[in-house]
């Protein structure tokens, strides 16, 4: 891949999918001794891990490439693999079991190199000769027939692997290649605001024209690159391509149904945990970075089977944003707005951002402003594409954004639809929250519900059930797209709110409580309460956060206070700012900083506002 392309399109990369690599010394390939446990795959469960280039001069995990490993490394990974009993298997293999004609070995890993560098040939090739491995091999087909910007800038002139070196490496029977696109491994223009993103998942912005792609011209851009691609494979090495390995990992349900279209029937993306081979249609792959050895290579693959359930277990710090916050006369001018906001936030060290995709502009009850392009709000300001992309790539954040169930219920405004467009323009979107706001009131109050109230809530679930879908159909398949129903607790009756947590804990993966601490201060002692009572997973799937007035006295800022070190005693993981704003951002700083950042070392703390005092 492209350094260009790495940079600008890093949320889908090392910086979200990658592991914590420890500096270790490098053990002789020959003989590996790895404290470990076993690491127990379920039956068609299988490990993908993801290289680029290996070089004999690697150096250490600062090196100019982190994608690279060292050659020595790798055959120390090769001799650990023979020496552990792990049987690399190939993409047939995976197929077969698809189709329900085999079963997967019980340790199977299949090793994969992108972007056919020549170290494939020089480097790899010998080595899988020698420990008599197969794997898999991904290559952009328009970067070896010239198109050489993006290839020279990953790996210098002239070092992409021949077709006639790829045709000798085949004729060994241990070696597959597969497409990585022809030539959508590359950045497109993704909104106003000039943003790189995945070709392969993205609207293209047209700026002459000032509009997006439609979707027939993006289906057939995608398909078009794909056929080609797979065409020049086939003619090339006398095969029939099966498989796409999709660039920065990016593909979402649409283009994999593209793919197929293009006679690709097998699709690979990147990711967090590892596949049933039985069971999906895209397969995740661990990425290999900052030259790890066998042992961390053996954590990574332990991390990726045990991993789907670590979105509940993390820790989770929010900050409600508001879009409308950038409002100004000019792309330059609401640009440095966000400049300001992002740097407060990576300096307060946050990890999760929310975003409303819409907005009452005049205040009149109704949702009339999108902040994203869509077919159904005429009013809109195209920012939230911007805002996501520059919180993935610019502070690692993950991004929800936020769609208020009433604009179904109240303005038949179908979310559903709505969220198809959501998605399409940001398929960087961690997920969605829908918030109920006084839909549920009843459901909050009462124990036992009424018809009425039974009735609203299968509404809700409804709404929220048929949006997600579409959703998903266009998220990337690399994020785990993930939604929550968000409640304001604006009262302090919460007889409800265990049975409507477990019940909606069916249906969704997360709860969003928001508090204002000052309207309602007794709903805080009520919420407190009912924890007592919540089950420990319960506790684990709970956001809650607090609303922050535009003016708050010092007593309120450390009532504030007070009560999220209360919430981390009571076990919540997941708290946040609900309506963090620039203005706001010092006090914030000041008083929140021990509870809500997650920066785990106080060397690298660093206060924008020049306080040198964390109160």
């Amino acid at each position: 891949m492209s350094i260009f392309n790495k940079n600008v399109l890093s949320y889908s990369l090392a910086s979200l999918l990658s592991f914590s690599v420890l500096t270790a010394p490098i053990q002789t390939s020959a003989e590996v001794n790895i404290e470990q446990t076993d690491i127990n795959l379920k039956e068609n469960q299988f490990v993908t891990l993801t290289f680029h280039d290996v070089r004999d001069d690697v150096d250490g995990i600062v090196d100019r490439d982190m994608y690279a490993i060292s050659t020595k490394k790798l055959a120390q990974y090769f001799a650990w693999i023979k020496a552990e009993g792990w049987k690399p298997i190939r993409l047939e293999d995976i197929l077969a079991a698809r189709q329900n004609k085999q079963k997967l070995p019980e340790k199977a890993v299949l090793l994969t190199f992108d972007d056919g560098a020549i170290s494939s040939y020089t480097k790899v090739f010998p080595l899988l000769k020698q420990y008599e491995i197969p794997a898999v091999f991904a290559i952009p087909t328009s970067w070896v027939n010239g198109n050489t910007q993006a290839a020279y800038e990953s790996y210098g002139e002239g070092n992409l692997m021949s077709w006639d070196q790829m045709r000798e490496m085949q004729k060994s029977n241990l070696v597959e290649f597969v497409s990585h696109s022809d030539n959508l491994h590359r950045g497109i223009l993704a909104n106003p605001q000039q943003n790189m993103e995945p070709a392969a998942i993205v609207r293209e912005y047209l700026p002459k024209q000032k509009r997006y792609e439609t979707d027939a011209e993006y289906e057939k851009r995608i398909v078009d690159d794909l056929r080609k691609s797979k065409q020049v494979l086939d003619k090339e090495l006398g095969a029939n391509t099966k498989a796409i390995f999709w660039p920065y990992g990016a593909v979402t349900p649409e283009a994999e149904e593209l793919a197929r279209q293009a006679g690709l029937v097998m699709s690979f993306s990147l990711g967090h945990y590892a596949n049933l081979a039985d069971k999906v249609q895209t397969y995740q792959r661990a990425l290999i970075v900052n030259n790890p050895n066998a042992e961390q290579i053996h954590q990574l693959m332990e991390n990726f089977v045990e991993d789907e359930s670590a979105p509940f277990k993390q820790r989770k710090s929010f900050l409600r944003v508001n879009p409308h916050d950038l409002k100004a006369s000019s792309i330059a001018e609401s640009d440095e707005k966000l400049g300001q906001m992002l740097d407060q936030i990576q300096a307060l060290k946050t990890n999760t951002m929310l975003i409303p995709a819409v907005a009452d502009s005049d205040g009149d009850g109704l949702y009339d402003l999108a902040y994203f392009p869509n077919t159904q709000i005429n009013k809109q300001f195209d920012v939230l594409n911007r805002m996501v992309w520059q919180g993935r790539t610019r502070i690692n954040n993950r991004v929800y954004a936020e769609l208020p169930i009433n604009l179904e219920l109240k303005q038949g405004i179908s979310l559903a639809k709505l969220s198809t467009d959501l998605f399409k323009n940001n398929s960087a979107l961690e997920g969605v929250m829908f918030n109920t706001e006084d839909v549920l009131s009843c459901a909050l109050e009462q124990a036992i519900w009424s018809i009425p109230c039974e009735q609203k809530f299968q509404a809700v679930l409804d709404i929220k059930t048929q949006s997600e879908k579409q959703a998903r159909y266009h998220a990337n398949v690399s994020n785990r797209t993930q939604t929550a129903l968000k409640f304001e607790l604006k009262t302090d009756q919460l007889d409800g709110l265990k049975p409507l947590v477990e019940r909606s804990l069916k249906n969704t993966d997360f709860i969003y409580l928001s508090v204002d601490p000052i309207q309602t201060p007794l709903a805080i002692d009520a919420l407190l309460k009912q924890l007592k009572v919540f089950t420990p997973l319960q506790v684990q799937r709970l956001i809650v956060t607090l609303d922050v007035q535009s003016e708050m006295t010092e007593q309120q800022w450390k009532k504030y206070q007070q009560i999220y070190q209360t919430l981390r005693k009571a076990s919540v993981q997941k708290i946040g700012v609900n309506n963090y704003a620039v203005t706001q951002g010092q006090k914030i700083q000041n008083y929140f900083y021990q509870n809500l950042s997650l920066n785990d070392s106080p060397l690298t703390y660093r206060n924008p506002y020049n306080i040198g005092v964390n109160k």
